[in-house]
């Protein structure tokens, strides 16, 4: 699922921006918050999700927190759209452990028209948030994230399958500090990142290539 695609692209970020590469088959765009996610953090994005009715599979979008170690452990939430029935969004919960093993959990609450999503972080824990309800908690020792940091990620798993979400910024904040726009963004396989507020990503997974985009200056290549 989307947190071990997400986490291999932020190994090539980390990693002096080496040369890109594609790790899955999937369609994934992914944008990047970097600061220091050891620190309390408060990250919250009004997200929706268009569904698609000829999709095949599924489709999301969803905020990953997650560390350095590929592959290793992570905790997402997201909204998604499945089969049999498109026309539905459902929020869920995905965390993987050191161990690899992984706990996907839907929600009941449906968020077609939208949700509001958040991810908080304490000294000891991580909590998921749909709608200001907690949906799910893991305890920072439990996951064991070496130099965590963010990302917003959109995919879609069908080839042929599309997908158009925004996502709008309701708190982004590391230690009581509010993050800059974020501008460093990652593209494969047809999904397409824009915007610096409201973020957009739009696309129908095929056989393109990845790459880093600059939101800022809509530059394409092996670093942004």
């Amino acid at each position: 699922m989307v947190l071990f695609v997400a986490a291999y692209i932020a190994a090539t970020l980390t990693a002096a921006m080496a040369a890109v590469k594609s790790a899955s088959s999937d369609g994934e765009a992914t944008v990047y918050l970097m600061a220091d996610f050891t620190k309390s953090f408060d990250i919250a994005y009004r997200v929706t999700l268009k569904p698609a009715a000829h999709n095949k599979s599924w489709s999301s979008v969803s905020i990953l927190l997650v560390g350095r170690q590929i592959p290793g452990a992570g905790a997402s939430l997201g909204i998604i759209s499945d089969p049999p029935s498109h026309t539905l969004v459902h929020s869920f919960t995905y965390v993987v452990y050191p161990n690899l093993k992984g706990d996907y959990n839907r929600q009941s609450g449906r968020c077609l028209t939208g949700c509001l999503i958040e991810l908080r972080g304490d000294q000891h824990s991580i909590y998921a948030y749909v709608n200001d309800s907690l949906v799910a908690s893991w305890s920072r020792s439990d996951l064991y994230l070496q130099h965590p940091h963010i990302q917003l990620n959109a995919e879609v798993h069908g080839v042929g399958d599309s997908i158009y979400a925004v996502l709008i910024p309701v708190r982004t904040v590391v230690a009581d500090r509010t993050l800059p726009h974020p501008t460093c963004a990652f593209t494969t396989r047809g999904i397409e990142p824009a915007g610096l507020t409201a973020l957009k990503f739009r696309g129908k997974a095929n056989d393109a290539g990845g790459a880093f985009i600059n939101l800022l200056t809509g530059i394409r290549g092996d670093k942004c």
